[in-house]
């Protein structure tokens, strides 16, 4: 079974040339290949339900 890539190379040097970034670069490809690995781990953050939660308010200062 193949193993289905998040995202393919094109479209990750489209978005960064979009982006501004230097798609020449050496880094790119190290870039790239970081991406594929941070992608599937965001993915799981698409299942949570949120619906029913109040946002922390941990940013709020206090007013004394």
């Amino acid at each position: 079974m193949a193993v289905e890539h998040p995202m393919s190379k094109e479209t990750f040097l489209h978005i960064a040339e979009t982006s501004g970034l230097d798609v020449t670069s050496p880094h790119m490809e190290e870039l790239y290949t970081y991406l594929l690995s941070v992608l599937p781990g965001l993915k799981i953050s698409q299942d949570v339900n949120v619906v029913d939660l109040e946002p922390a308010m941990i940013f709020c200062l206090s007013r004394e």
